[in-house]
């Protein structure tokens, strides 16, 4: 004789069926993270991969960490133009800006000097007081006399900043 009529069972099926239920998300979540996490790790070796790459040509914005304020001064010492970019590590459009800046370095990288102004950074901090700007990212193109001849705030696509790099350096 089966037990399956009697309502006990019923609601005892129903908890255990809850239960498995409960156990089966905890799982998801837990894989979800761990492939969340082997993401993150993939992008940082990447992301690391690429910052070297930039380190050894001239130091993009990726990965470049120098005292900005000191960075910003030996620009001006050099006599050539500057492109400075005030962003962080963080925001998705300053991400996008400094893959974009990574890529155009090695071209421009004998004719701009490009400083790089992580936000969080006391230097960069110190830097910002003597720009007037709000939001990140912002970059500045200075020219040789250490005149800001142009800014743009956002994200900014290779072609649009190569518009403004090839200005600047004919400067």
């Amino acid at each position: 004789m089966s037990d399956m009529g009697t309502p006990g069972n019923g609601k005892r099926q129903a908890g255990w069926i809850l239960a498995a239920l409960i156990v089966f998300a905890f799982a998801a979540i837990i894989v979800a993270k761990q492939g969340s996490n082997a993401a993150a790790e993939s992008s940082a070796a990447t992301s690391a991969t690429q910052s070297s790459v930039a380190a050894t040509t001239v130091g993009g914005p990726s990965s470049s960490h120098a005292d900005a304020n000191a960075a910003y001064e030996k620009a001006l010492a050099s006599g050539k133009p500057i492109y400075l970019l005030f962003h962080s590590l963080t925001c998705v459009p300053c991400i996008e800006i400094s893959a974009v800046v990574d890529k155009v370095i090695p071209e421009y990288g004998g004719r701009v000097v490009f400083v790089n102004a992580i936000s969080d950074d006391e230097p960069s901090q110190r830097l910002a007081e003597k720009f007037k700007f709000q939001y990140i990212p912002t970059s500045f193109f200075i020219d040789s006399k250490g005149t800001v001849i142009g800014s743009f705030t956002g994200a900014m696509d290779e072609p649009a900043m190569r518009v403004y790099l090839d200005k600047l350096a004919a400067e």
